[in-house]
């Protein structure tokens, strides 16, 4: 929620991160999301009081911009299947981390969110949709090393998901990565020249003409920006802001 709280009140009416931004000519930026869960952040996760929810780009290049020969197109990762459930937030606060895959006997893909606040420094993952109460899909865990280290997705799918159905379908929105994962996925030189998507995703690709507006879900789009090619590629963009989730025993001043 955009409109009240301490992302309106504390900096200010409509709180929002801004940046103006330059690619050069070769300038790319990694696949990424925007937002990350509290406990994804480490100690500092919780201390803050407002955290990204919407983001936003506005493009200042001309009107000739071609994708095809000037590059710097934003890749958005969209989702192949339809969800069950809005992404990104929960309305009691929790953010989504992961996806559960559709499957010949449920077709439909299932967000999962992170509840950070199980006590003793542990979270757990649930599901939750308009017809089935939450329902946890690993015990509290503590987030180290699941949620920090490069291959944490196959140890949380072989030793925290609690079916085994469930665990071949999980997957995290954005793997935790390392130089490690650039070298055996052979991306280690990396030019900008686009990622593939994964097998449940399919991907948009949208050119940087001036005066487009784009704006998505700051949690839940894993996105990256093409190579530039010749010309400087010129934008403003940011993130509206909403409150910080509560957590027992602090509060956000």
């Amino acid at each position: 929620q955009l409109d009240h709280g301490l992302s309106t009140s504390k900096y200010g009416n409509g709180s929002t991160e801004v940046s103006y931004t330059r690619f050069g000519p070769g300038a790319f930026l990694k696949r990424h999301v925007d937002e990350h869960h509290e406990e994804l952040k480490g100690t500092a996760g919780w201390v803050q009081p407002t955290r990204r929810s919407v983001s936003w780009l506005i493009y200042l290049n001309d009107q000739d911009w071609n994708g095809k020969t000037d590059g710097g197109q934003l890749r958005c990762f969209e989702r192949k299947s339809k969800s069950a459930l809005g992404v990104g937030a929960r309305p009691n606060g929790d953010l989504q981390i992961g996806w559960l895959r559709a499957s010949a006997i449920d077709p439909i893909e299932r967000p999962v969110f992170l509840d950070g606040r199980k006590g003793d420094s542990q979270c757990a993952m649930y599901l939750e949709d308009a017809y089935t109460p939450k329902t946890y899909i690993t015990p509290p865990f503590d987030p180290h090393p699941y949620l920090y280290i490069a291959g944490g997705e196959a140890l949380a799918k072989r030793m925290l998901v609690n079916r085994k159905d469930l665990a071949d379908r999980f997957h995290f929105i954005e793997p935790p990565k390392s130089m490690l994962t650039d070298v055996l996925a052979g991306k280690l030189d990396y030019d900008g020249t686009g990622e593939s998507p994964q097998s449940d995703e399919i991907i948009a690709d949208i050119n940087p003409i001036g005066g487009t507006l784009v704006l998505f879900d700051a949690v839940s789009l894993p996105h990256e920006v093409l190579a530039t090619k010749s010309k400087q590629r010129w934008a403003l963009s940011g993130w509206f802001h909403e409150d910080q989730q509560p957590i027992a025993g602090y509060t956000a001043s």
